[in-house]
């Protein structure tokens, strides 16, 4: 079961909830609360708009994260729910900028605060966010925390350059292309087992496995969502789809498809790509999937999916700690079934 898919609706949590993390949904109630309070504290400016973007929904799998590999210690509460935060601050303000990038109107089933207010407020918000991740970051005694949490940043930002450069260049290998969501998305999961690993006092072993988790889990729900872009429907995944495909973006569907054509093939299909507009043309991306369903692709990128979730379970097994490896265990089940909606 989605351990996440039955909680309350994260957008319509507020006030004051005691504090409790020996469950998930206890942690994401307090959570939400905190998360409103601090959005409160940007300037004015950018204070409604920084509540629009927090409290748009998601799953909160990354605050998910920090809270499993936390969850043995009730004395760090308060911390953990910070760490979940500044993690959620992160990843909202990549998410805006991204809108920007691939010009998607629709997240989480609404308006984008790029399609609401255009693309200069939505750039300088994702600033706004960044910058304030980093002050929740600097109200930790350790240095650690905001060196961690900027070079995650750093990493993500990077990653996301990367794939910039790089879009309508499908000559990219597959170890190229694991290289950058290493970066772009694997980097804030594993920095927020990282987090909550810290926080929590957990001895270096452990706090080592569970960011060995946090980047394959990362790496296992980059593939999912390259493959819900193609292959699946917006009405199940609440975001713009098919924008990768309009905009060049270099992805693993892509990958394999351009490297299982001929030459001919190969350049007539990046000439119809290059020439379709910003808009997903819906000819071609039948056209496209039609290609992949030929070729194989579908069921090749499955098995590098499996693989890696494979490979997750492997490192569960080394935890000694039952109860975060169980938490972490839902976290997995998560991208499963979000898998078996895809393939529905």
């Amino acid at each position: 079961m989605d351990v996440l898919a039955s909680l309350p609706d994260n957008r319509a949590i507020r006030g004051n909830v005691p504090i409790c993390t020996n469950s998930l949904e206890g942690f994401l109630a307090n959570f939400e609360s905190y998360l409103v309070d601090r959005a409160k504290y940007c300037d004015h400016a950018v204070r409604e708009l920084a509540v629009q973007a927090l409290m748009s929904g998601g799953k909160r799998i990354r605050p998910a994260l920090v809270h499993a590999c936390g969850t043995g210690n009730l004395a760090v509460s308060k911390n953990l729910i910070k760490a979940g935060a500044i993690v959620e601050f992160v990843h909202v303000a990549t998410l805006v900028h991204d809108d920007v990038l691939d010009d998607a109107s629709i997240r989480r089933d609404r308006q984008t605060v790029y399609a609401d207010r255009g693309a200069t407020a939505a750039i300088l918000l994702g600033d706004a966010l960044f910058a304030h991740a980093l002050e929740m970051a600097s109200e930790f005694p350790e240095n650690e925390v905001c060196r961690w949490v900027a070079t995650a940043t750093r990493r993500t930002c990077s990653g996301e350059i990367q794939q910039s450069f790089l879009r309508g260049d499908f000559t990219l290998t597959s170890l190229r292309y694991r290289q950058i969501i290493e970066a772009k998305t694997a980097e804030l999961f594993s920095v927020s087992c990282r987090l909550g690993s810290h926080v929590a006092g957990l001895d270096d072993a452990t706090s080592a496995l569970a960011c060995d988790f946090g980047r394959r889990l990362g790496l296992a729900y980059q593939i999912f969502d390259d493959l819900a872009d193609v292959f699946g429907r917006e009405a199940d995944f609440g975001k713009s789809l098919g924008r990768d495909l309009a905009h060049g973006k270099v992805t693993l569907p892509t990958i394999t498809l351009f490297s299982k054509l001929s030459n001919f093939e190969a350049a007539r299909l990046h000439e119809t790509l290059l020439n379709s507009g910003r808009e997903p043309n819906p000819e071609i991306v039948l056209e496209m999937i039609d290609l992949m369903r030929t070729h194989g692709v579908h069921e090749e990128c499955r098995e590098l999916l499996d693989e890696e979730l494979s490979a997750i379970g492997n490192t569960l097994s080394e935890f000694t700690d039952d109860t975060i490896a169980r938490h972490l265990g839902d976290l997995r089940q998560v991208i499963v079934d979000r898998v078996a909606i895809l393939l529905g």
